[in-house]
């Protein structure tokens, strides 16, 4: 059968498929990352008559079967696309989904003729951790492959609603341009985070706020941009393509992560038992030849115990030990 791929725009919330897209939204969507699906109707409807940038809801097609939701607002004056939100249905989170997903947004940008300098993208990261989650680095790592770029400096994304707390968040920035390039300069920057911040997240929110919880959501939002200014104030250039060595290109072989992962945990058995057998042999030894009275074999065994975790944890929990380096290309191999 001919797999035929095909994206298609919801132009107002009576559209044909765009309740269903909805739906596939919700179910997919972590909920610390979901956005009030009432609130997007009103914007689907509403954000172009209100502000003259576009805002587009999208659904991918396979066969005639509706597998993606994409959500994006364009800043005409800024020339930045921002990609909201890109959901494939569980079932069909092929790595080829997403090329054909990422492929198609960008045909339909020029179809629109959509002028832009930049796409941006968030990907957030829980709080303060220095890493992404796993889930995170996947979604990097796929968005790298679609040439899009790390930002290599402080983002955080905004909360989503009233009692999302969770959602406030570090988050890597994700960027791309045609020419793809390596840098960008500050002001450049913090222009694209003050229209992200102030029209996207402000304009949102100020349509379902109260006076009180506006003013809360504008002082909230000039924290953050401060925080990421702080984070900026040396720096001239930004780089770009961050974290290359950390989140790799090509794709993840789960199968080979999982066989891996079931080897290293044989061995570090293995090791375990042999160093306690060593030990427990040079005890034996030792006692045999110098008539040292070590009776107890529960304390030989003991001692057994402690050496061989202590090996283990030497081996296992430094990367830069030379034995480590030994094990994890006797693994690889």
């Amino acid at each position: 059968m001919k797999t035929v791929y095909e994206l298609r725009r919801y132009k107002n919330s009576d559209s044909q498929g765009y309740a269903e897209a909805l739906k596939l939204y919700s179910e997919n969507i972590e909920s610390v990352y979901r956005t009030d699906t009432n609130e997007i109707i009103f914007w689907t409807d509403n954000f172009k008559k209100r502000f003259g940038d576009s805002f587009f809801i999208l659904g991918l097609y396979l066969n005639d079967v509706l597998i993606g939701f994409s959500e994006l607002a364009y800043f005409q004056e800024e020339k930045i696309v921002m990609i909201d939100y890109i959901v494939i249905d569980k079932p069909y989170r092929k790595n080829s989904s997403f090329y054909q997903f990422s492929d198609k947004i960008l045909t339909f940008l020029s179809d629109e003729n959509i002028e832009f300098n930049y796409i941006v993208c968030e990907v957030g990261c829980y709080f303060d951790n220095l890493e992404p989650a796993e889930s995170s680095k996947l979604f990097i790592r796929l968005l790298k492959m679609a040439h899009f770029g790390v930002i290599k400096c402080a983002y955080y994304v905004p909360q989503l609603g009233k009692r999302n707390y969770e959602s406030q968040m570090r988050a890597m920035l994700m960027i791309y341009t045609n020419d793809e390039v390596k840098q960008i300069k500050k002001e450049t920057y913090l222009n694209i985070i003050e229209t992200l911040f102030y029209k996207y997240y402000q304009r949102w929110y100020d349509e379902f706020f109260n006076e009180e919880e506006k003013k809360e959501y504008k002082k909230n939002l000039d924290e953050l941009f401060e925080n990421i200014k702080k984070d900026l104030a040396k720096k001239k250039v930004i780089e770009i393509n961050g974290y290359h060595n950390l989140l790799p290109l090509a794709p993840i072989d789960y199968g080979e992560t999982k066989a891996k992962k079931a080897i290293k945990i044989i061995s570090f058995i293995v090791i375990f038992i042999t160093s306690i057998s060593c030990f427990g042999f040079l005890a034996l030894f030792i006692q045999n030849k110098y008539k040292i009275d070590i009776s107890n074999q529960t304390a030989i065994f003991s001692l057994g115990v402690v050496a061989a975790s202590i090996i283990t944890s030497l081996i296992f929990g430094n990367k830069s030990n030379i034995l480590t380096k030994m094990v994890e290309k006797f693994i690889d191999n």
